[in-house]
Order: structure tokens, then C-alpha cells, then sequence
């Protein structure tokens, strides 16, 4: 399995990260709040008035007036709080797409450079599975969590003001108690809760894994083998979630059998006394111990649905990680004259300008332009200050040492790594969060694996140009040296080829890649390292498409072979993070 990590390294603790709430889920949360508040109240007083009634009663005086009066307050609780759920579900339901369609941008902005680390299954869990949870953490258990700390309160203050104050200190006393044990209880397992999210990660990426290299599996005779691994996975997310589970019991029995049984037991010790001593009527009495109750119902919510925080609070320090990936890089990209970084060439140029600037200016045909670009990875640089000029129909290859950078200038060129310094402009579009998607249309991209999916000649040619007819995917394939070939298979373009490339040569595979392009008619073509998995044979024969396609074309070919580099117009060495000029000796 590839050392790639399941998610982004979080947020330091205390880091609160950037703000993940719409407004409307904000406005939702507000609303919920203060009408929980309000039925808290409207309840604290339907108890008050119904121990009234009961004292009455009891005293034989006139009762059916806080009858009528405790029967309005229980109906206003009841509307209220049928009002706050239906806000918190219905903003829960939004704020989860809200969630996904955020981070989705944001990874769509980061592009497949920056996340190519990032395993497929655990990032697919994290937007579906994960977003759910926050969404549910944020918008049912927040407000009901903040008025479950308020309620109380408020409903001892209104039992202070109608009965008795001294009681409702007490009270108040005990009940103050309760966060500070939540709060306990939350840190002891927050490790458990990190570690059942991680396992559910792990889980989920694995068996993406499995499925996508199925075949691979199959034919390696490795299946039984990921099988068990597969299974092993799924037994400890099964032990992570049975352990979270057991401290969300846990919680719910110190908050009933604490809290619970203590502040009943306590309130109607108080009520008894205070009627003893003559402080309280018997109504005044009836009131304190009903009202306990009152006291209950917000920390028996936040029993019940302490797993949901748990669970919540875990999958947003993951999405917060994401969203705290800079799509730019480090530094902002160094402002750019606009008249340098247009296709047409400025007018009454100074001669100050950048070699670069000046370069792209003499030739109105330039593709490519880099200027003083620096490129970043993680914290550091890659590239720096690398500049570059591609004109239209010209060829360069690109050598180096490994880890020189030649990927990351690809990378940049395709539009999927923003530069953290210095300006990129593909087929006149300035490289910016806000244009990545119109500089990836500019270019046709070949990549070292040749990504070729199960279906038929036609059906992955068509991945690059869908309304292709067959006579223009001949044409392609022609250009690429492949027809004949292609012609002398039994089915032609309908001839079946596996995942991979499979039931075809290397050779030929990678040319259904050029034909791609070819399909896609793109102004710049990237090529990387296309011949590393082929025969001498057959890179002559990819070589021999790559210039039948260059004309009219900017192609760029990173490349480690001599062959690749020979039909090249220029060749650029890649030293200390710049592309520079190679020695005819290098050549």
C-alpha cells in the first residue's frame, strides 16, 4: 500500500480554523437557540403553575385559573419547541450541502497536485459520511448544547422570582456542576472519538482501493490476502466504534444517575424543609419539586446526543484541515503588468522589463510564459524564480535529477498547482485560483501510467472529445501512428481493452493517450516521461507521433530517456529549482 497519508495533518489544538457556517445555518442556529430559551421558560412556568394548582387543591381555594394558565404555558412549550426542531433538521439538511459544495470547491481549487496524497476512499467518506455528522454536530446539537447550559438557569430565576430564593441557589449550584463534567468527560474521549473517525477513514479508503485495482488483485492472486486485510480493518473500526459508544453510555449514566437522581432527591429535600419550617405553602412546595424535573430534560439532550458531538466535532477538525490548505501557496503571487502577460505583444516596451516579459513580447505566438514563478509543495519552495517561454509549435524538453522539480513545473503548466510567487500564462490566461479550470482546457495532458478505463478503443478515445465521430477518431489515430495497427485488430475501434491498458502493448496504449489529445485539439500539449514504460520500438513510435502532433502546438515533455529528447527544439535543465539552458553537451 502507498505511504499516503488518509487526510490532511489538522489544525494544531486551540487553532479554530476557518469559518465552515453559512449565514443561513448561522441565522438557523440563533433562532433554534432562543426559541429552546423561550420553551425552557414557557415550561418552568407550565411546572410553577401546575404546583400551584395542585397546593390549591390540596388548600381547597380556587385552582382552575392556574389549571387554565399552566395548560397555555405547556401548550406554548410545546408549539416552541416543535419550532426549534423543525429549524435545526431542516437547517442540518442544508448546511450539508453547503458543507460539501464548500470543501468540494476548495479542493477543486487546490487541484489534483496538492491533493494527490490524500487517499481517494477517505476523502469520498469525509464529504458524504462526514459532512452528515458535522452538519447534524453543528446545527442539532450546538443550540440545543448552549440552551441546555442556559434553561436551567433561566428556569431557577423564574422559580426564584414566583417561589423561593434560597432553593433556587441551591439549585442553581448544583446544576452549574454540569458542564464542568461534561467538559471532563469530552476530553477523556476525544481520543476515542479521533481514533473511531480515523478507523471508519481507513476503512473506507481501503476497500476504494480494493474495488478500483480489483483486476490488478485478481490476476496477482492477492485477493484472499486483501480480503483478510479487509476484514481485519473492518473489526477495528467495528472495536474504535463499540469503544466510543461505551463513553457515550458512560456519559449518559453519570448525567442520570448523578445529576438526575442528586437533583431531584436534593429539590424535594428542599421543598420538604422550607414547607416545614413555614417558608413555603404547600403550592410553593409542589412547584420546587416539579420544576426539578424541568431541570432534567436539558441534560438528558445532551446525554442522548453526546455521541452526535463526539462524532461532529471529529470530522470538522477534519474538514477545517482541508479548508486551511492555501490554494496559492505561501506568498501571493507577485502582482503582473498586464501588458507582459497577454499573447499580444506590448506596445512601447521600456526595455526594463523582465527577460521573460520581453521574450513573450517579441513573439506574439507565445503559448507558455513563466515569470519569476516559485512553487510550493508543503512549506517548501520547489521552484524559484523559474521563467520560461513556449511559443506556439515549438518543442521542449525538460531533463533533471529526480526531485529537481520537473514534475512541479508540469504540474504548474497544467493549471493543477497554483504558484505561490510570480505569474503563469497559458494560452493567454493568467494561472489564478478563480481561472485553473479555463488554463487546464489550454492543455493536453499524457501522463507516464497510462490511464486507460475497461470498455472499447472508442469508448477512451471518446473520454477527450464525446461527439467524436469515427471517422475523426481514425484521423487521431492516424496521426498518432496507430490506425493500421487499430485497422488489423478484428473489431477495429470496438475492440475491448481491459483496466489499464490491458490486452494492448505499452506502446500502443500510450498512443491511444496521444490520440486523446489529439481528439482534444488542445493548443499545448504536457507530456510525462511517455516513453519511461516502453520498448525502444515503441518509443521511437510515440516519439514519431509527438512530432507529427507538435506543429501548431506548444509541447512540453518532461523525460528522462535520450530519445524523447532528440526531437526536441530546445532542452531545458532543471537545476536548483529553474529551468535552464542546456550545454550541447548535456544535449
Amino acid at each position: 500500500m502507498p505511504a499516503a497519508r488518509l487526510l490532511p495533518r489538522l489544525p494544531r489544538p486551540g487553532s479554530p480554523g476557518p469559518p465552515i457556517s453559512s449565514p443561513a445555518g448561522r441565522h438557523a442556529y440563533v433562532v433554534s437557540l432562543l426559541l429552546s430559551l423561550l420553551a425552557s421558560l414557557a415550561t418552568g412556568w407550565a411546572l410553577i403553575s401546575t404546583g400551584w394548582a395542585l397546593g390549591a387543591l390540596l388548600d381547597g381555594t380556587v385552582w382552575s385559573h392556574l389549571v387554565s394558565q399552566a395548560l397555555t404555558a405547556a401548550a406554548l412549550a410545546g408549539g416552541l419547541r416543535a419550532g426549534a426542531e423543525h429549524v435545526t433538521r431542516s437547517s442540518a439538511t442544508t448546511e450539508e450541502a453547503h458543507l460539501r459544495q464548500l470543501v468540494l470547491g476548495h479542493l477543486l481549487r487546490l487541484g489534483p497536485a496538492r491533493t494527490a496524497e490524500d487517499r481517494s476512499g477517505a476523502t469520498v467518506s469525509l464529504l458524504t459520511d462526514g459532512a452528515q455528522r458535522v452538519a447534524r454536530y453543528r446545527q442539532t446539537f450546538l443550540a440545543p448544547a448552549a440552551a441546555s447550559l442556559l434553561a436551567p438557569l433561566l428556569v431557577l430565576t423564574e422559580l426564584a422570582l414566583a417561589v423561593d430564593t434560597i432553593v433556587s441557589l441551591v439549585l442553581a449550584a448544583m446544576v452549574v456542576l454540569t458542564p464542568a463534567v461534561i467538559a471532563l468527560a469530552h476530553s477523556r474521549l476525544r481520543t476515542s472519538s479521533s481514533g473511531s473517525r480515523d478507523a471508519r477513514l481507513r476503512l473506507a479508503a481501503d476497500y476504494l482501493d480494493a474495488i478500483q485495482g480489483l483486476t490488478t488483485l485478481t490476476l496477482s492472486r492477492a485477493a484472499r490476502r486483501t480480503s483478510q486485510r479487509l476484514a481485519a480493518t473492518g473489526e477495528a473500526n467495528r472495536r474504535s466504534l463499540m469503544q466510543l459508544l461505551a463513553g457515550n453510555q458512560l456519559v449518559i449514566l453519570v448525567t442520570d444517575g448523578l445529576f438526575s437522581l442528586l437533583l431531584v432527591t436534593t429539590a424535594t429535600a428542599l421543598a420538604l424543609s422550607r414547607l416545614a419550617s413555614g417558608a413555603l405553602g404547600t403550592g410553593d412546595a409542589l412547584a420546587v419539586v416539579l420544576t426539578s424535573y424541568a431541570l432534567l430534560e436539558p441534560l438528558d439532550h445532551v446525554g442522548a446526543f453526546f455521541y452526535v458531538g463526539l462524532t461532529g466535532r471529529a470530522n470538522q477538525r477534519s474538514l477545517r484541515a482541508i479548508l486551511s490548505r492555501p490554494a496559492g501557496g505561501l506568498r501571493r503571487a507577485v502582482p503582473a503588468d498586464p501588458a507582459t502577460c497577454t499573447r499580444e505583444p506590448a506596445a512601447g516596451g521600456t526595455g526594463d522589463e523582465p527577460t521573460a516579459a520581453r521574450e513573450a513580447n517579441d513573439d506574439p505566438e507565445a503559448e507558455i510564459l513563466l515569470r519569476g514563478v516559485e512553487a510550493v509543495w508543503d512549506t517548501e519552495p520547489v521552484l524559484h524564480d523559474a521563467d520560461l517561454v513556449v511559443s506556439a509549435g515549438e518543442h521542449v524538453a525538460v531533463v533533471g535529477p529526480s526531485g529537481a522539480g520537473k514534475s512541479t513545473l508540469l504540474a504548474v503548466l497544467a493549471g493543477d498547482l497554483l504558484p505561490s510567487a510570480g505569474t503563469v500564462v497559458v494560452h493567454g490566461t493568467r494561472l489564478e485560483a478563480s481561472t485553473q479550470e479555463q488554463v487546464r482546457q489550454a492543455s493536453a495532458r499524457v501522463a507516464q501510467t497510462t490511464w486507460l478505463l475497461t470498455g472499447t478503443i472508442a469508448d477512451n478515445l471518446q473520454l477527450a472529445r464525446p461527439d467524436a465521430t469515427p471517422s475523426q477518431m481514425w484521423r487521431a489515430l492516424e496521426e498518432v501512428g496507430l490506425a493500421e495497427e487499430v485497422a488489423r485488430m478484428p473489431s477495429g475501434l470496438a475492440t475491448q481493452v481491459g483496466e489499464g491498458g490491458l490486452g494492448l502493448s505499452g506502446g500502443q496504449a500510450q498512443r491511444v493517450s496521444l490520440a486523446r489529445a489529439v481528439l482534444a485539439d488542445r493548443p499545448v500539449l504536457l507530456l510525462d516521461e511517455p516513453t519511461s514504460h516502453v520498448d525502444l520500438a515503441s518509443e521511437a513510435a510515440i516519439m514519431a507521433a509527438v512530432e507529427t502532433m507538435a506543429p501548431g502546438r506548444a509541447v512540453v515533455t518532461v523525460t528522462h530517456r535520450e530519445g524523447a529528447v532528440a526531437g526536441a527544439d530546445r532542452v531545458l535543465v532543471v537545476t536548483g529549482g529553474r529551468p535552464q539552458q542546456a550545454q550541447e553537451e548535456t544535449r
